[in-house]
């Protein structure tokens, strides 16, 4: 008996030392000591931006991104050269109704760029095709609910390229969360993907796979160059615009577009539409300056909308951290302007769009009693804050905004003379030493943690925010998600009345009619989108 007992103790210690011994095993000890996790590879530059254009020039050349886009589009047959030739077109134009204040808004008629040929814009071989500068992540713009995981860019430039023969257009795809009911976290096989090219062995690699990203698409997400991702309703096309006979007269400026439709025939087409956060600078300066159809009423509503959450959100990051570095200035301010008051052009040469240059004398004697109404702000004066305004608007940023004061030890950093990545595929200062060091910071964070680390808004007293609850959808597919909704149902539309038996005149009849409510949809599902905090990045248009 007492052989059986000590028999047992036996086995019972032994099985002990095994089980400890196991344990130490899946603890990460070993007879070296303990097993120390590797340290997380870093994501550097590779991951948010690719620059190379040799690489670039045939799996991402302008003709097959056009002719994806116009594969995607639905309605009626057309083809890369007409969907061009709707851009184009509009540059003759001197005046756009604004979809918003339905005002008829004047522009400057650009000639050089009008007459220009679609089909060598297409042509890599003519000085006019229009060659790949540049790819860019630009995650840092999704918002807090994940309802969408912020843009990826394609950019292009005019392969002649003389002083005053100069086009880029920036192709900005906002893409939808593959799974919304995840929120932020639901972007991750975007943004995996992305973090695993600075691990790539060359730039061959990296192209490859980048090239499936946006064309074929990754597992679980859908490819970048669709056409609903350029407008329909997020997204959209901006135009660098700088061929000129008398640049005195016709300046270097900026454009916007969305996909849409056409409403006599139903083919897609580009439509311009009013730049974002670049509103029309006359109203920044005495009611003598007013462009016709403005009147004093509609100066005062802009300056009530502008002192009131504009001026707290370009002060937001000096108030919230009364150390905050020059990058903190320039990575935290946003202006956020009311969309109403947006111009169809912004012109970044000369002052002629800076809010800083000639502004009204009582608009700055309110801004001065705004700033000092702000306890924990100093370090701006009403000059500075002007220029604030300026560097939201997309001429400011791209150009009259370079060198200028903001307060507070920050001055906004030059670009490359009115671009921010030129036809050799060269980074401005603004994005080397600013903007893309904070991009991959975001990269690195939202890697190891896939919680958002949003700026924290300072209280804009006198002001009710307009930003949404966060409220995380609960649908798992991209398109289900309510912002996409309304627009889906419009476009279905179109395309029944496009595939109906039915002669062209009522088909245009019937296109007249649904083409409003597409229009209407896509503007409140941007409005929507606009007001969405930012997961990341205050700024969220540029």
């Amino acid at each position: 008996m007492m052989s059986y007992i000590y028999h047992k103790s036996f086995i019972y210690k032994g099985f002990y030392v095994f089980l400890f011994i196991v344990m130490l095993g899946l603890l990460g000890c070993d007879k070296n000591g303990p097993v120390i996790p590797p340290e997380p590879k870093p994501i550097t530059q590779k991951s948010v931006v690719f620059n190379d254009i040799e690489k670039l020039a045939i799996p991402f050349s302008f003709l097959k991104t056009m002719d994806k886009i116009v594969a995607t589009a639905g309605g009626a047959s057309t083809s890369s050269i007409l969907m061009l030739r709707s851009i184009l077109d509009s540059f003759a134009e001197n005046s756009f109704a604004h979809p918003v204040s339905g005002k008829t808004i004047a522009v400057t008629a650009r000639p050089l760029e009008s007459i220009i040929n679609p089909e060598d814009l297409l042509n890599p071989d003519s000085p006019d095709g229009m060659i790949p500068v540049g790819l860019f992540n630009r995650f840092d713009l999704a918002p807090v609910d994940g309802s969408n995981c912020g843009e990826y860019r394609i950019v292009y430039a005019k392969k002649s390229s003389g002083p005053l023969d100069r086009l880029t257009m920036i192709f900005e795809a906002r893409i939808p969360n593959p799974d919304p009911s995840q929120g932020l976290a639901g972007c991750a096989p975007i943004t995996d993907f992305w973090a695993q090219r600075s691990q790539d062995a060359d730039a061959t690699q990296t192209v490859t796979e980048l090239e499936k990203f946006y064309y074929q698409g990754i597992s679980g997400v859908q490819p970048v160059v669709k056409a609903e991702n350029y407008g329909l309703p997020l997204g959209q096309l901006r135009v660098n615009l700088f061929k000129t006979p008398d640049p005195g007269q016709i300046k270097w400026s900026l454009r916007e577009f969305l996909v849409s439709f056409d409403e006599n025939d139903g083919r897609a087409i580009f439509k311009p539409e009013p730049v974002d956060d670049s509103p029309i600078a006359a109203l920044f300066r005495a009611t003598t300056s007013l462009p016709d159809g403005f009147n004093e009423t509609d100066q005062s509503e802009f300056h009530d909308s502008f002192l009131g959450q504009s001026l707290c959100n370009l002060v937001n990051p000096d108030r919230i951290n009364s150390n905050a570095s020059a990058a903190d200035v320039i990575n935290g301010i946003r202006a956020g302007y009311d969309p109403k008051f947006n111009d169809f052009e912004s012109i970044s040469q000369d002052e002629d769009d800076n809010p800083a240059a000639d502004t009204d004398a009582q608009l700055l004697d309110q801004v001065q009693a705004r700033l000092a109404s702000l306890p924990d702000l100093t370090g701006v004066s009403p000059d500075q804050l002007m220029n604030r305004a300026g560097t939201m608007t997309c001429g400011g940023c791209h150009q009259f905004s370079a060198g200028k004061n903001l307060g507070n030890g920050a001055t906004w950093p030059a670009s490359l003379r009115f671009v921010h990545i030129n036809e050799a595929g060269e980074l401005s200062p603004l994005l080397t030493e600013v903007f893309i060091p904070k991009r991959i910071q975001i990269a690195q964070q939202f890697k190891e943690n896939r919680d958002a680390f949003q700026q924290i808004a300072a209280p804009c007293p006198g002001v009710v925010s307009a930003s949404e609850s966060v409220t995380v959808s609960k649908v798992k597919k991209a398109r289900e998600h309510d912002i996409y909704k309304n627009v889906d149902t419009a476009r279905d539309q179109i395309q029944q009345v496009i595939q109906a038996p039915v002669t062209q005149s009522e088909k245009s009849e019937k296109l007249k009619t649904i083409l409003p409510e597409l229009k209407e949809a896509t503007d409140l599902a941007r409005k929507r989108e606009r007001a969405a905090q930012g997961a990341y990045t205050p700024a969220r248009t540029h």
